[in-house]
């Protein structure tokens, strides 16, 4: 580990990029339970049906910051 912190920053820099890259080639989507993808199902199914598509985040935000 001394022998990587020695390294000079450019080094390090690439090696830490070279780790995150590896690590996030191998991952995976998470494990859905039954009810998980039920869910997921029955909200999916909801906004087609109603097809409201909510709130704008900013008309969120500034509610959130109104209540401050």
């Amino acid at each position: 580990m001394n022998d990587l912190l020695s390294l000079p920053l450019a080094e390090r820099l690439k090696l830490a990029q070279a780790l995150w890259d590896s690590i996030a080639a191998e991952q995976k989507d998470p494990e859905l339970t039954d009810s998980d993808r039920q869910l997921i199902d029955q909200r999916l199914e909801r906004f087609l049906v109603d097809g409201d598509l909510g709130l704008a985040a900013d008309s969120v935000l500034a509610a959130l910051e109104q209540s401050l």
